[in-house]
Order: C-alpha cells, then structure tokens, then sequence
C-alpha cells in the first residue's frame, strides 16, 4: 500500500512542471503583431565642418541627383533590410511624392549628434492620411548626414546619421544617432558597403523601442 501512494506522489510531482509548460507554451510562441515604419529623408540634410556639395560631389564621381538623396537613398534602403525576420518592417519612402511637400515643413535644429527636429508645423490630418494611406504606423525622419572630418590623431572622416521615429500623431517616440568611418570621402557603393553595421544598429535600436 505504501509503495502504491509513493508512486502515485512521483507521478503527481512529474506532471506538475509539464502542466505548467503546457499552459506557457502557446503565449510564448505567440507572433508579436507586424509594424511598418516609412523612412523618409529631409532636403538640404547634408551638412559638414569641412566639406561643400561642390567638393563631395566631385570626389566621389556624382553625376545627375543631389548629394542629399544620395546619402538619404543610401541609408534608407540598408535600413529597410537590416532586420528581414522581424515583425518591424522599414519601408525605404524616399522617393515618396506625398511626403516631399512636408520635407520642407520638418524643423531641424543643431548639427552632428545635438541635431534633433520636430513635425509642428506639419499638418496633422494630412500627415496621418499619408501615413494610412502607405499602410504605416510610423515615421522614422533621416535628419541630418553630417561628414565631420578631424586631422588627428589621423585624417578620419565621421558620417553621422541623425534620426527621429514619430507616431501617427506626430508624437517623437524615438530619436538618436549612429556613425561610420572613412580616410577619406568614399563612393556610393563603398559608403552603402561601410554604412551597414550603423543602420542595422539604427533599425535594430528602433525596434527595441517598440518593443519587436
């Protein structure tokens, strides 16, 4: 009889745990509901403590569209595929026609990493008719591609991303800034090679945010 109740006390002990991941199990593997995020440049965001247009144009070989919607291509579209397995999607909107009007509204403030900007003078309704109508919850703003080149303790060139993530109601909810380095001033394809590990960073750092 004894035997019997000390058998009957393992099995009930055994199940406990087993029951108990049961009944985890389903909400942990719950999918994290799908978020789509516009990437947008502004114009005139490129700024330098050294370099003109003129100049950058010229040594990195530029032919045809401006420095800006270079830099702003570059970045978006490596953003847009930093993170293919993850319920945060980027949409790389820089060509967007809808958002080019409130390009020039964005206000930007500061240089390098003390650069930050605001949508208030961006009309609301038609903001959030945009951002529906692209099938987006939020907006990430590229403001500012700031090359700062320094001589020592050796000739680097720093390209600093800043960025800033709003909701539908124009609300920041995000904001920061990452940098790559060069020796010099390098071509697009060589600036969309180097840039990679930042703007997984960025799009990695936004997520987070968000909790994806």
């Amino acid at each position: 009889m004894r035997n019997n109740r000390l058998v009957i006390a393992l099995v009930l002990i055994i199940s406990i745990p087993v029951a108990s991941w049961s009944k985890k199990n389903p909400a942990d593997n719950k999918k994290k509901e799908e978020v789509q995020i516009l990437i947008v440049g502004l114009n005139d965001n490129l700024k330098s403590n050294y370099y003109f247009d003129e100049v950058i144009e010229k040594e990195i070989g530029m032919n045809g569209d401006s420095v800006e919607h270079l830099y702003n291509s570059i970045i978006a579209k490596n953003i847009a595929t930093a993170l293919p397995n993850s319920s945060c999607k980027f949409v790389a909107g820089i060509d967007n026609k809808q958002f080019e009007e409130y390009a020039e509204k964005v206000e930007v403030a500061g240089d390098g990493e003390e650069c930050v900007s605001n949508l208030t003078k961006v009309p609301t309704a038609e903001f959030q008719q945009t951002l529906k109508q692209t099938g987006s919850n939020y907006l990430l703003v590229l403001n500012q591609h700031y090359l700062k080149r320094q001589e020592k303790p050796m000739r680097t060139v720093f390209y600093i991303v800043s960025y800033t993530l709003y909701d539908q109601n124009k609300k920041e909810v995000y904001s920061g800034n990452q940098f790559f380095t060069s020796m010099k001033l390098e071509s697009p394809d060589k600036v969309r090679q180097i840039s990679r590990k930042s703007t997984s960073k960025i799009a990695s750092s936004i997520a987070k945010s968000l909790n994806l």
